[in-house]
């Protein structure tokens, strides 16, 4: 079956399966139809489902047709997966109470029992804690398939970078890794279509745990500038023309700008997952957790600087404009975005509130919202009305001039105009 399987490959006679459709998922799939390789795509959600037969994109920054021209490879129904020779699992691992929650891939692999069969290949993209993989097989595989001889099985963290326009796999290598070495050979021809340069870890926990470094050393490195902010600001010193300066040594020193929090699915979520396997191994990260700490009170912090702003006022008064709802800029992404966190705290106070977003015409019930709340169009009369701007996601589509030429005062939580003469900017 090796030898049939790898052969299949070599020649991109194979069919790809694909179980979840969202950031990473999707991507995934469109560079395998690029590469004129059959894709089937399965999602729980049936409104992703109906959009991509009907040739809409719920990713502004992805577009396909698809799933129009084959609108029966696309389904919730796990069974169009029978007749795949690869299924990747890109699915979500969020956090319930601050642990992982691993449900969503628990009920794939429940899923993929009635439908694995022999020469198929088995690869999870989510992010996992180390060992998770090993055991995920066990929900599916049964004692007639022997993995590496009858069934191949593989993890390779998922390395997106939404937003980002020259973003390939062409350039970017690719962590990838197998339960046995003749997984890990075909898993290896799985992805040689369409990634550049391939890295084979020596295990699957090898792998599971360089995702979590790669995020866990964004996290540390966002708090340390945060908490860096923090301290300029209590000095009188402005922290962007620090890190400018610093950001002059050509060794030992790598920028990182602070902003108002964290977000995204990787950064506030994978320390997280580290940080829990580990205590259970023994050991509680105290370095890690203080990160979390740092980053996760950014929104109260700011909010702190506009209270005290306002002190002569009555807080209950205040209208206040949230300018970005992205956890990043120039994407469609609110996934654990900052936005919320202030949206609590304002909540909490009672302080009125608005956001604005390209990307986000209105948040929809949910999140701890009760109603829907829609994005304020960025004109003259509009800007006019509120106390203050809170500037939190910097999109390349706000016209920052416009903005700080007809708003009262803003608050600048992302160093956008730092290089502007506008005087009724606040650094924070």
């Amino acid at each position: 079956m090796y030898n049939y399987i790898k052969k299949k490959i070599k020649s991109k006679n194979f069919n790809v399966g694909i179980v979840g459709l969202g950031y990473v998922g999707l991507p995934l799939a469109i560079r395998y139809i690029r590469s004129n390789i059959s894709v089937y795509g399965v999602d729980k959600d049936s409104s992703k489902v109906k959009s991509l037969r009907n040739g809409n994109n719920y990713i502004q920054s992805i577009s396909t047709n698809y799933f129009k021209k084959h609108p029966n490879r696309v389904s919730s129904d796990y069974k169009i997966l029978k007749n795949c020779d690869v299924i990747f699992i890109c699915l979500p691992t969020p956090l319930k109470n601050k642990k992982p929650d691993l449900s969503y891939i628990i009920n794939c692999g429940k899923n993929l029992k009635s439908i694995i069969s022999m020469g198929q290949v088995i690869i999870l993209e989510s992010t996992v804690y180390p060992g998770v993989t090993r055991n995920f097989i066990k929900l599916f595989i049964n004692s007639k398939l022997i993995a590496g001889k009858d069934i191949f099985i593989g993890y390779s963290p998922e390395r997106e970078n939404p937003g980002e326009k020259n973003f390939s796999y062409k350039t970017t290598p690719k962590v990838i890794s197998g339960l046995t070495n003749n997984c890990i050979n075909i898993v290896d021809l799985v992805y040689k279509p369409i990634v550049g340069s391939r890295h084979k870890a020596e295990t699957l926990e090898v792998a599971e745990s360089s995702k979590l470094l790669e995020n866990l050393y964004r996290a540390v490195n966002i708090a340390l500038v945060n908490e860096f902010k923090i301290i300029c600001d209590k000095l009188n010193i402005n922290v962007f023309d620090v890190i400018k300066s610093a950001a002059t040594k050509n060794f030992g020193f790598q920028k990182f700008l602070p902003g108002p929090g964290w977000g995204g699915h990787c950064i506030p979520i994978d320390p997280f997952y580290l940080s829990w396997i580990s205590k259970k191994n023994g050991y509680n990260p105290i370095f890690i957790k203080n990160a979390g700490r740092i980053n996760h009170g950014m929104p109260f912090w700011v909010l702190q600087k506009v209270f005290k702003y306002f002190s002569n006022q009555n807080l209950n008064r205040l209208k206040i404009l949230l300018l970005g709802l992205s956890y990043k800029k120039n994407v469609d992404d609110d996934r654990e975005s900052p936005t919320f966190e202030f949206i609590k705290i304002l909540q909490k106070k009672k302080i009125m509130y608005d956001y604005s977003d390209p990307f986000f015409d209105s948040i929809k019930i949910g999140r701890n919202f009760n109603k829907k709340l829609n994005s304020i169009l960025l004109i003259k009369k509009n800007l006019k009305q509120y106390d203050c701007v809170i500037l939190i996601t910097d999109h390349d589509k706000f016209d920052y001039k416009y903005i700080a030429r007809n708003s009262k005062i803003i608050f600048d939580t992302r160093g956008v105009y730092r290089n502007f003469k506008e005087k009724n900017i606040i650094f924070c």
